[in-house]
């Protein structure tokens, strides 16, 4: 409880002298990009290729499109989307899974040739469980935009998300590209007046978790960027 009855003396210290605005900002965790020049070298020669989006934990079908997350199927639509709008051909991943569950093979070329499809991008995971952690508040000055900071003895947590893809070159069965993307919150800073404190953990926190929107619009920027990195 003693960190409770600091946080007025630490606010009225913060924002005493002169106009600011407190606001908590977190440190960015660098993304991880990889593609091989195989994929760069046939993507300069194949200007549509046809992709098909593999998920975990579907039991998507042609015909009902049905998955066990509503959300995530939100997010996979998403990233289908932006495949499009890059120049792809996205393939029907329900008619795909059908196939995949008729065939004997487990040999990528062989599902490659059954399937008519060059490319395939697989979710490994998206995982919005990761908790981010600061003791830093970011003052900003309204007069003039400048910022100072302070570091105080409360934590302030909110959590954020990461997404992990693989791409596959399916004719040469070969994983050409690995690529996780980290979404930080507060990318412009949250108002410190969205914290509550919680007296079990002894921190001041956010109990909302990451939006179906803000990771859709996480997981659309996440596809560009990916598309950019193994054409570039």
């Amino acid at each position: 409880m003693k960190n409770l009855y600091l946080l007025p003396a630490i606010f009225l210290m913060i924002t005493g002298c002169g106009s600011y605005t407190s606001l908590i900002k977190y440190q960015k965790l660098p993304d991880d990009v990889y593609a091989n020049n195989n994929l760069k070298e046939y993507l300069k020669n194949n200007n549509s290729p046809k992709i098909v989006l593999r998920v975990p934990n579907t039991n998507d079908k042609a015909t009902s499109n049905t998955i066990i997350n509503q959300n995530n199927n939100v997010l996979y639509n998403a990233i289908e989307k932006e495949l499009l709008k890059e120049g792809f051909n996205v393939r029907d991943r329900g008619l795909f899974n059908e196939i995949m569950d008729k065939s004997k093979s487990a040999d990528y070329s062989k599902l490659g040739e059954e399937t008519d499809t060059d490319l395939i991008l697989e979710v490994i995971s998206i995982n919005t469980d990761i908790l981010y952690s600061t003791n830093k508040i970011t003052l900003v000055n309204n007069g003039n935009a400048a910022e100072s900071s302070n570091i105080t003895p409360i934590n302030y947590k909110k959590p954020g998300a990461a997404v992990e893809f693989r791409l596959i070159m399916v004719r040469k069965n070969e994983v050409a590209g690995n690529y996780k993307y980290n979404y930080t919150p507060c990318p412009n800073g949250c108002p410190l007046t969205d914290w509550t404190y919680n007296k079990h953990t002894k921190a001041l926190e956010l109990k909302e978790t990451v939006t179906v929107n803000a990771l859709e619009e996480f997981i659309t920027r996440c596809t560009g960027d990916l598309v950019k990195s193994f054409k570039s």
